[in-house]
């Protein structure tokens, strides 16, 4: 990936969390439901990426930020898919406030603030990832 592109999309994920409050906000019901997506799509892709081993070859700290990652966007998926299947179409008012918003507010924000950590440490040199050296240890040391 290019310096510039990755700058952009570190910044767009930066700013994940404030665009999917804006967009519960303002968009109504198509607009929670694409802040839903966003979420429910980070999350299949780091299941994806758990599912195919992907942890073992970075370092100690990507890893558990990948796997910390994870855990935050199925909470975020999963606490705002209730709000969402029990929305009225024509309420256009902002999020109903309450315990259960405050979770999925938060998952958000843990989920957009982890990812975008993650993605800087991916855009820095080494990538996160082990040093063969260090990779063979760690299969030796299995």
């Amino acid at each position: 990936m290019r310096r510039a592109t990755g700058a952009v999309v570190l910044g767009l994920s930066a700013c994940g969390y404030p665009l999917t409050q804006l967009l519960v906000r303002r968009g109504g019901v198509p607009g929670a439901a694409l802040a839903e997506l966003v979420c429910a799509g980070l999350t299949i892709r780091d299941a994806s990426m758990l599912a195919s081993g992907l942890p073992g070859r970075l370092r100690k700290v990507p890893a558990a930020l990948l796997r910390l990652e994870a855990a935050a966007g199925t909470v975020a998926s999963l606490a705002g898919l209730h709000p969402l299947l029990n929305a009225q179409p024509d309420r256009r008012a902002a999020s109903p406030a309450g315990a259960a918003d405050n979770v999925r507010r938060a998952a958000v924000a843990a989920l957009f603030a982890l990812h975008t950590v993650r993605f800087a440490i991916y855009l820095s040199p080494g990538q996160g990832r082990r040093t063969p050296a260090a990779a063979a240890g760690a299969a030796f040391a299995s």
